[in-house]
C-alpha cells in the first residue's frame, strides 16, 4: 500500500490544483492525505477530480472555514472525524482516522505552536494503546513539529539553537512509542520538507523545516518498505511543501 501526503497550502490554489493532483497521481498511491484542505470551491474541485481518477472513497473535515484534512483512497475505509474528541476551540479538524481492513491511518494537519499540544498528547495516548493491542497504524501529514537540532535548517552546525519547536518535548515523547518512518530509513540524512515562498534564490533560503512526517506503530514498523520526499511539489511552485510517500507491505 502506498500512501502519499501533501500540504496543499491554505486550501490550495485553483490555478495549480490540477497540476498538484497530476503530480500526486504520478506516484500511483492507493491513498492520499491532503493537509491544509479547506471546505471551499478549490476543495470541492480537489475532491471531484480525485473521485474521477478513482479515489472515490473520501473523508474530509467539513463545514468550517479553516485548515483541515482530506483522505482519499481507491480502497474502502470507514472514517472518524475528530478522533481525539477535542472541543470546538481546540482545533478539532486537525485529524481524521481512516480504518482500512488491515490498517488505521491518521491523516493530520496539526496547528501551529502550542495549539497542537492537546493533539500530540492524544496521539501519545493512542500510540501506547495501539502498541499494547498490536494494531497496525500510520500517522501521516503536516505535524508542524520535530527535533530542534536536526529538523530546522538554521540550527545545523550551531552550538546555540537559532529557532525551536514549541512542542519538541511532546514530539520526543511520541517518538518513544511510534517510529518516524523516513528517519528510520535515512539515519543521518538531512532533507527539509517546507520552505516559505520567497523571491530570493534557493541558495539564500537556508530556512527549511522538516515538518511533514509519518509515524508507524510498533507492529507496523516491519512492514515499512520505503519513505521518501518528492520535492518537486515545492520546487515547481505547486505548494510550499514537499510530498511524502510511504510504501507499506500491507
Amino acid at each position: 500500500m502506498r500512501v502519499l501526503a501533501i500540504n496543499v497550502r491554505s486550501g490550495g490554489s485553483r490555478s495549480t490544483a490540477a497540476a498538484l493532483i497530476a503530480r500526486a497521481l504520478g506516484h500511483r498511491p492507493q491513498t492520499l492525505v491532503l493537509s491544509e484542505f479547506r471546505d471551499n470551491t478549490t476543495g470541492a474541485f480537489l475532491r471531484r477530480e480525485l473521485a474521477r481518477a478513482g479515489y472515490a472513497e473520501q473523508a474530509a473535515t467539513e463545514g468550517h472555514r479553516g485548515n483541515g484534512v482530506l483522505i482519499a483512497s481507491t480502497m474502502a475505509f470507514s472514517a472518524t472525524r475528530n478522533p481525539f474528541g477535542l472541543a470546538d476551540d481546540e482545533y478539532p479538524n486537525a485529524a481524521i482516522e481512516a480504518r482500512f481492513s488491515a490498517l488505521r491511518v491518521f491523516g493530520v494537519y496539526l496547528p501551529g505552536q502550542d495549539r497542537k499540544r492537546p493533539h500530540l498528547r492524544c496521539l501519545i495516548a493512542i500510540a501506547q494503546r495501539y502498541n499494547e493491542r498490536k494494531i497496525d497504524a500510520l500517522c501521516i501529514g503536516d505535524m508542524n513539529s520535530g527535533r530542534n537540532e536536526t529538523d530546522i535548517e538554521l540550527n545545523l552546525g550551531r552550538k546555540r539553537l537559532a529557532d525551536e519547536f514549541s512542542t519538541a518535548d511532546l514530539y520526543a515523547e511520541l517518538e518513544r512509542y511510534w517510529t518516524e518512518a523516513w528517519l528510520h530509513l535515512h539515519p543521518g540524512v538531512r532533507e527539509f520538507s517546507w520552505y516559505p515562498f520567497r523571491k530570493e534564490p534557493p541558495a539564500s533560503r537556508r530556512n527549511g523545516w522538516r515538518i511533514d512526517k509519518a509515524f508507524v506503530s510498533q507492529s507496523l514498523l516491519p512492514s515499512v518498505l520505503d519513505a521518501r520526499y518528492d520535492h518537486g511539489f515545492r520546487l515547481e511552485g505547486l505548494t510550499d511543501h514537499s510530498g511524502l510517500i510511504v510504501d507499506l507491505c500491507i
